[in-house]
């Protein structure tokens, strides 16, 4: 069985060429500065926090809008009906938790029998 032969890493060795590796370092922190500035310039915080916030609270408002659908159209007893319930008892509790639903969670809410 052949082996691969292992690999020469001795030019990456910082110790080598000290000199080299010193104006590599500085030449990528001044790249990464640079970036840093740029990004800050163009992106505040609270202007992509923001931008976040309109999505997620639409995505919200669908969500809660087809389980109200689903609790009041629903037939009284039918698994759509069931499945609204317990999706909203979750989302509740998960709320007052501070914690997001885990995707189990989720899936335990939907399948109660088939959740793993």
């Amino acid at each position: 069985m052949n082996e691969p032969e292992p690999v020469d890493l001795s030019l990456l060795d910082p110790e080598r060429d000290p000199h080299r590796w010193a104006v590599l370092m500085n030449a990528t922190r001044l790249r990464v500065a640079e970036a840093v500035l740029r990004r800050s310039r163009e992106v505040d915080p609270l202007v992509l926090v923001s931008h976040w916030a309109r999505p997620i609270l639409a995505a919200a408002a669908v969500i809660l809008l087809l389980l109200g659908a689903a609790t009041v159209f629903g037939r009284p007893g039918s698994q759509v009906t069931s499945q609204a319930r317990r999706l909203a008892y979750l989302a509740e509790s998960s709320t007052l938790r501070g914690q997001a639903p885990t995707g189990a969670e989720v899936m335990a809410a939907i399948r109660p029998g088939q959740a793993r």
